[in-house]
């Protein structure tokens, strides 16, 4: 059967604010959004459509505007939107989401970091006085996530104690790692394991299906198991680990966010014997540019 494929990238984004845009707006929020929303290109069937806010040079034919989408087929989103559920109900094509706050708890970082075991020295922080203390007494280097910051963007290093943060707020030391990698969940059964690269900064690089140390992997379903089944979740789930050194010993963190929407790891999986990595690159697979908006980065693989 034929889907329409919506790659929603601004997923994150979405789920941090109150307010509601139409789905266009969304799509040309920003221009790795603008990019991104031809992912589907790598993994769509080519009996699929790809739903997109403006075509490229050359356009490949499963690619439709969104002013101009196919009737009476499936939407396959990235993650679950209001935006697409609305868009959707003026076009009347079928479209079905989980529990939208249920959808932003699970994919908040507060929820991860509660519901799983914990670095070293690390804390929820509810005050701007926790936020303060907690900077003062905890040797640098280290880290603090907010609820939904995407984590492949980097992280607020060696951050400033005059600074007011809005709270919660998650404060981690910056450890050394030794591997980064995810598990890949559909429906609640495992599809795969993937291994990823990030820069210095903590900001994503690039992707393949890898191998990971037996009692990493182990330590890390043991945790991410019981996660999966609690939340009884409907669709895609991506769960971050990574292996890190601590007092001269690997130790791994099991959980470090639970990502409820497609992922890069997820893609990487469909193109298993490749490597995909998101750089600096004028050519790759995706458009390089739209209209007069130039691209910096492209999805290229080895």
């Amino acid at each position: 059967m034929s889907r329409l494929h919506i790659c929603n990238t601004f997923f994150e984004k979405e789920l941090e604010t109150s307010s509601t845009k139409p789905l266009a707006e969304w799509m040309r929020s920003h221009p790795i959004v603008m990019q991104l929303q031809f992912l589907p290109l790598l993994y769509a069937g080519p009996n699929d459509h790809i739903l997109v806010s403006d075509l490229p040079d050359n356009p490949d034919p499963r690619l439709c505007l969104i002013d101009n989408p196919p009737k009476k087929i499936p939407i396959e989103h990235w993650g679950p939107s209001r935006a697409i559920a609305a868009w959707a109900q003026k076009h009347r094509i079928p479209y079905s989401m989980p529990d939208w706050e249920w959808v932003r708890t699970i994919n908040s970082k507060v929820f991860s970091f509660t519901e799983s075991p914990k670095l070293p020295w690390a804390k929820l922080l509810n005050t701007q006085e926790e936020v303060r203390e907690w900077i003062e007494k905890t040797p640098d280097p280290k880290v603090l996530k907010t609820p939904f910051g995407t984590a492949g963007r980097g992280h607020d290093h060696h951050p400033n104690v005059k600074r007011l943060y809005k709270t919660p707020i998650i404060g981690e030391p910056w450890v050394q790692r030794v591997q980064d990698f995810s598990t890949q969940w559909r429906d609640g059964k495992l599809i795969g394991v993937t291994v990823f690269e990030n820069e210095p900064n903590g900001t994503y690089k690039g992707t393949y299906a890898g191998e990971v140390e037996k009692w990493a992997l182990q330590e890390h379903l043991s945790v991410a198991k019981p996660l999966i089944e609690k939340l009884q979740y409907s669709g895609n789930i991506g769960i971050d680990a990574f292996i890190y050194l601590w007092e001269g010993k690997k130790r791994v963190h099991p959980v470090v966010e639970i990502n409820a929407r497609k992922t890069m790891s997820w893609v990487a999986l469909q193109m298993p014997e490749k490597r995909l990595y998101y750089t600096r690159s004028l050519q790759g697979l995706l458009p390089d540019h739209l209209g007069k908006i130039a691209f910096s980065r492209n999805i290229t693989c080895t």
